[in-house]
């Protein structure tokens, strides 16, 4: 990884990709002059030690480098060699017998003898020095002219250089603090980066969203007006914020200390979340990408504005098996978008659900498996046909939101309804009742485990007459006290309000009659808020196929509003929870 932009630029003819690939011609013309350099490289890197060609041509001749640990001021060679631990490379050159730390590169231009430095490496100091010599030149006297070379001018034949490694130690000694108050919604605030610079090198800097939120989309907020002392410059890169890859700002430091302020703006409008600030500083013209940086991150710290509310999304199944996720806008006229495709394979299970609504995860830059971030987020059960029941835990993992499924158990054919249930006892993990053939229901509590197939607590019995009913949804609070409810449809089409009571010897309360005409729908879900009001909704598919909203009240009295049409060809789906 070569930074600096000394060591970068095409001028200097050091490591670029034409320098590399593509040797001079044969033919080209001008007086040979050949240059050393300076390096400061980090632990682990390979830096080179070959001059910089900045005119002519060596096709007919050969380039001696002599390195060592002391400057290039003794023909004999003092110091010569590397420290114990570095490892050297030839390239195209060879190393010749009797010469220690000596290099002789023939032919091209542009050979690269080099050394790993090891990734343990303290601070130290390589010298090298080169001298050119005709094809049959003498090498012995090319090897002492190289290993001399730092005590004569350099002449465009003969000259040094030297790579400085600073260790891991030493690049810690460049530290950065935060000074970051909260963004105001709407208004501007002025925060500040100290940057004690041990070492001149270059910072990037940028803003990101803080982990294990929600989010939600807001209008932006900008970064501009950075202001810098002597010894500093800025320029800002990106100007929105937040971002997750581009840096909003590239300063280059010289050595000393440092104030970087500089304002963040939030248009009206925002919603209430957490930021942090990142950065890198770079001391070195070569180092180990994602290694040899110094990286800070600042605690977070507040943008004001309304607070975010989960949003919710729906699970369906095709004719054909695959299993699909319609994402939830939180907008009451469309409440969903685009679907995603979970997987095929679906169709081997006669029951699925979901233990609670599929809730969005929280914001996370890197995947987060099961574990108690993710629970209560949409974990399903699905029964197949030998009646083996499996659990699958929610995962915030791109493109794979559940796991490897987990075998429950055997014996789950005694029941002809299983129902998501959410945490119904108020422990904290997601509950599932299932009704067996004689009309009894019971009670599954959820244990929280992930290590083995130990989900759910012995059964407790609710009660009997339930094969009054041909649907049951559950799994959130559509009552408005905070306890996940339970609707049941009974066979005349008339629909029940079960309340929560978040006690497992007695889950719920005497049913609340919703209403008629619930015969004309062969699906009903208890799905979350898909409208952002922090109430619970339903959706309900009428046998035509369409699809119809019923927003919640959070009163259990009235639990929905009149109905939305969401819209038709829904009838894609065999099953919707």
């Amino acid at each position: 990884m070569i930074r600096r932009a000394a060591v970068l630029g095409a001028a200097t003819g050091l490591l670029t990709g034409a320098t590399l690939l593509a040797p001079h011609s044969a033919t080209a013309t001008g007086e040979l002059r050949l240059s050393g350099y300076d390096a400061v490289v980090a632990p682990g890197a390979m830096p080179r030690f070959y001059p910089i060609v900045e005119s002519g041509t060596t096709i007919s001749g050969k380039v001696v480098v002599a390195v060592g640990t002391q400057p290039m001021t003794d023909p004999e060679g003092a110091g010569a060699g590397f420290p114990a631990g570095y490892r050297p490379g030839l390239g195209q050159c060879t190393q010749p017998a009797g010469y220690t730390g000596v290099f002789v590169c023939e032919g091209a231009p542009y050979q690269a003898p080099n050394v790993l430095v090891p990734a343990t490496a303290t601070d130290a100091t390589l010298y090298w020095g080169f001298a050119y010599i005709p094809a049959a030149g003498d090498l012995d006297a090319a090897v002492k002219a190289a290993r001399s070379a730092g005590s004569r001018p350099a002449d465009g034949r003969h000259g040094t250089g030297k790579v400085t490694v600073k260790s891991r130690a030493h690049a810690l000694l460049n530290t950065v603090a935060f000074d970051l108050p909260a963004v105001p919604d709407g208004g501007t605030v002025r925060q500040r980066l100290r940057v004690h610079a041990n070492d001149a090198g270059r910072l990037l800097f940028r803003i990101d969203r803080a982990e294990g939120q929600f989010i939600a989309s807001a209008p932006p907020i900008r970064v501009d007006k950075v202001a810098t002392g002597p010894g500093a410059g800025c320029e800002i890169g990106r100007t929105t914020v937040p971002d997750t890859a581009v840096n909003h700002l590239v300063c280059s430091l010289e050595a000393g200390d440092h104030v970087i302020d500089y304002e963040l703006t939030a248009e009206k409008g925002q919603y209430a979340q957490k930021l942090q600030a990142f950065t890198r500083y770079d001391i070195y013209d070569q180092g180990v990408w994602d290694e040899s940086d110094v990286k800070h991150t600042s605690a977070p710290f507040a943008v004001q504005g309304r607070t975010v509310r989960p949003g919710h999304s729906l699970l369906g199944r095709d004719t054909a098996g695959r299993l699909w996720t319609q994402s939830g806008t939180g907008d009451a006229a469309r409440p969903f978008d685009e679907r995603y495709e979970v997987g095929p394979g679906w169709q081997t299970y006669k029951t699925l659900t979901s233990l609670s609504p599929l809730r969005q995860p929280l914001h996370y830059r890197s995947a987060v498996r099961p574990s108690a971030v993710t629970r209560g987020t949409g974990d399903l059960v699905a029964r197949d046909a030998s009646g083996t029941l499996w659990y699958y835990d929610r995962q915030f993992v791109h493109d794979t939101p559940y796991a490897t499924r987990v075998r429950v158990g055997p014996g789950w054919n005694a029941y002809d309804r299983l129902a998501g249930a959410g945490d119904l006892d108020g422990d904290g993990f997601v509950d599932l009742v299932a009704r067996d053939g004689s009309g009894g229901l019971w009670f599954y509590g959820g244990t929280g485990r992930l290590a083995d197939g130990n989900r759910f607590k012995a059964r407790v019995r609710v009660g009997g007459g339930w094969q009054a009913y041909d649907r049951l949804a559950g799994g959130a609070d559509l009552s408005g006290d905070g306890r996940a409810d339970l609707l049941a449809r009974d066979k005349a089409g008339i629909l029940w309000l079960y309340k929560g009571t978040g006690k497992a010897a007695a889950p719920y309360a005497t049913r609340v009659r919703v209403g008629g005409g619930w015969q004309a729908y062969d699906q009903l879900v208890v799905a979350g808020d898909l409208t952002d009001d922090g109430r619970a909704d339903a959706v309900a598919r009428d046998r035509a196929g369409v699809l119809w909203l019923y927003k919640g009240t959070g009163a259990a009295a009235v639990p929905f509003a009149t109905r939305t049409r969401v819209g038709g060809g829904w009838n894609t789906y065999n099953l919707l929870f």
